[in-house]
């Protein structure tokens, strides 16, 4: 029997130990619960080598009690005929876990799982067999999702509708969720893939709007009516001096503008990308934070609301004010024509910002430059 230790790549460059046995066409994967930290991490040097050490140790014994994978197999195999559909999604949302999945999409596939088993009982297949799910049931889930299923949470957007990308990111979880069962020998293939163009969901073909700096000095000089409002717009003017995302802005805080060379600097870890922003701010940036309350260096610069979609609601109210007919959202202000007009002194901090490669910074940099010098 062949016993080896092999690597998961992780969230956050962390790395999951498991060990893998393959004999005469059996192969089974046994999780260590063992985690390598990123290489450049604190400590990371003698973490890794204990914890590498300890699971050499892990498959000393398992070399000398090897499991016997025929008969594991066998009995594995008359287990999963019996594997609902249901039961199989708790299963993959469990690995999912292990495999060190995010919060926020292990709620995403919770909540997958939630609406295939409301489309089941709508149907009277609750206990459907995982080997029986077929194009079939496929279609009427996404036609039940396409349809007839409510958002009651935002029913007044749209009316409860999901937008298209929900939908997509839908269609993607379902078919990932079959790619496993596929890998573990559960299904002979995914009844997804059966789906025609037509049946399947898919991204509009939406234009990417962005600001230009006529148009981003009416928004902010527009009289906010609240004070999330007017924080809203604040940050907005200031992603579109910087490109920094929303997550970037709802979690930037006063030690993180630092002064560097005599100029107020921003200076982040991207949460998207988790790669490193230096951004000088010139006086029109600075004139765009808010008063600091306190002498705490960890408070927040910016008290945004939490939801996206509220910040988005407060975006659309002030371009509607200031008279700008765009479909305009938060993430525009990425792509505001004074990020490029004012804090690009080198390519490399567009390549950081925009989490682009060199050359694609490159393409996107001279072709901003010709519509600015056309529009200016």
């Amino acid at each position: 029997m062949k016993i080896e230790i092999k690597e998961r790549k992780l969230t956050e460059g962390k790395r999951a130990l498991y060990l893998e046995y393959y004999e005469t066409g059996f192969r089974k994967r046994e999780n260590l619960h063992l985690y390598l930290l990123p290489d450049d991490a604190v400590g990371a040097a003698k973490h890794n080598r204990l914890t590498y050490n300890k699971a050499m140790e892990i498959r000393a014994e398992r070399i000398l009690t090897p499991p016997v994978l025929e008969k594991e197999n066998a009995k594995s195999e008359e287990q999963d005929n019996g594997l609902t559909w249901l039961q199989w999604c708790d299963d993959y949302i469990k690995w999912s876990v292990d495999c060190g999945n995010c919060k926020k999409m292990i709620g995403h596939k919770n909540v997958v799982r939630k609406r295939i088993a409301t489309y089941l009982r709508r149907v009277d297949k609750k206990d459907i067999l995982l080997k029986d799910v077929s194009k079939n049931e496929i279609c009427g889930l996404f036609d039940y999702m396409r349809n007839k299923y409510r958002n009651k949470r935002q029913i007044k957007t749209n009316g409860g509708r999901l937008a298209d990308y929900s939908l997509l990111l839908f269609e993607e979880t379902v078919k990932a969720i079959f790619n496993k069962a596929m890998r573990e020998g559960l299904v002979k293939f995914n009844p997804v893939h059966s789906l025609n163009k037509l049946e399947r969901f898919h991204a509009p073909d939406k234009h990417r709007e962005y600001l230009t700096p006529e148009e981003l000095t009416r928004f902010l000089a527009v009289e906010a009516e609240c004070e999330n409002e007017r924080t809203v717009q604040l940050a907005f003017g200031l992603s579109s001096m910087t490109a920094l995302r929303l997550g970037d802005m709802q979690h930037l805080r006063w030690c993180d503008i630092k002064m560097i060379d005599g100029v107020p600097t921003i200076s982040i870890i991207q949460r998207k990308t988790k790669r490193p922003a230096i951004i000088p701010l010139n006086e029109m940036a600075q004139s765009l934070l808010p008063p600091q309350t306190d002498d705490n260096p960890e408070s927040l610069v910016f008290h945004l609301v939490k939801k996206s979609d509220n910040v988005s609601k407060y975006v659309r109210r002030l371009k509607e004010k200031a008279g700008i007919e765009k479909d305009l959202t938060y993430h525009c202000s990425s792509h505001s024509k004074f990020f490029y007009l004012l804090n690009i002194s080198e390519l490399s901090i567009l390549k950081n910002v925009t989490a682009n490669d060199l050359e694609t910074s490159y393409i996107l940099f001279l072709s901003q430059l010709c519509n600015i010098q056309r529009t200016l």
